[in-house]
């Protein structure tokens, strides 16, 4: 009975590591970070200007206020991608806005914005200078994020 048992326990641990996991890697402004896995039916999504992140479809999820987080870093074994690197010391200004943002940097280039609202839906996209004026008007008053050039910003809508 003991053997039957132990080899139960030894088949769920084993059915537990053979699940497709994610690695997540959060990176707070203090210079901490904290690692997750989440399991192919886990989720990781954002709303009311927080993450939430939940290693599979039974656990509650764990919430993080966006206010805090610097990066964000996911992985697994085939790859390593990571969203927040900012190379070119890209800046996002003003924050909060209510007109324009403009975007600089120390390389002359031209940056691919993309405006996202907080549900994940793509609400602005185009090509700018650096300092290029960026016209949000039309944009409902809330928290966004915009990737520019891979770095990735929250700002306000006022």
């Amino acid at each position: 009975m003991l053997i039957q048992k132990l080899t139960f326990i030894l088949l769920l641990l084993t059915a537990g590591l053979a699940k497709a996991q994610t690695g997540v890697t959060i990176t707070y402004y203090t210079g901490t970070t904290q690692n997750f896995s989440v399991e192919s039916n886990g989720k990781l999504y954002f709303e009311n200007e927080a993450l939430y992140l939940k290693s599979n479809s039974t656990t509650e999820a764990t919430v993080i206020p966006i206010s805090i987080i610097q990066k964000i870093t996911f992985s697994n074994t085939l790859n390593v991608a990571s969203f927040g690197d900012n190379k070119n010391n890209l800046t996002l200004y003003p924050n909060p806005a209510s007109d324009f943002l403009k975007i600089n940097g120390t390389e002359n280039e031209v940056i691919a914005v993309k405006i996202y609202a907080l549900t994940g839906q793509l609400v602005q996209e185009g090509k700018y200078l650096l300092d290029q004026e960026i016209a949000i008007s039309a944009l409902s008053k809330g928290i966004y994020l915009v990737q520019a050039n891979g770095v990735t910003f929250k700002f306000v809508k006022k």
